[in-house]
């Protein structure tokens, strides 16, 4: 093995090991923002059923309407 071998490989194995941090930390950041998001619907959820907020209210807490938040409570409940 000569010199610009193991400088290529090595170069190689640095680009690699850098490509999986960044995705690891791009994996964390979305799963983070999901958790929140479902995080939010699950309370929103929460509170509709025990009637402490409207089903329209809730839908407009997520820019949605109250058909597209019930259909999507409908699919986390069931």
């Amino acid at each position: 093995m000569c010199i610009t071998e193991y400088d290529e490989a090595r170069a190689f194995a640095e680009q690699r090991a850098e490509g999986r941090a960044e995705g690891r930390a791009e994996g964390m950041a979305e799963g983070r923002a999901r958790g929140l998001e479902d995080g939010k619907l699950f309370l929103l959820i929460s509170l509709v059923e025990k009637g402490l907020l409207t089903l329209e209210q809730a839908a407009k807490e997520l820019d949605m309407t109250a058909q597209e938040f019930e259909e999507k409570a409908s699919k986390l409940t069931v």
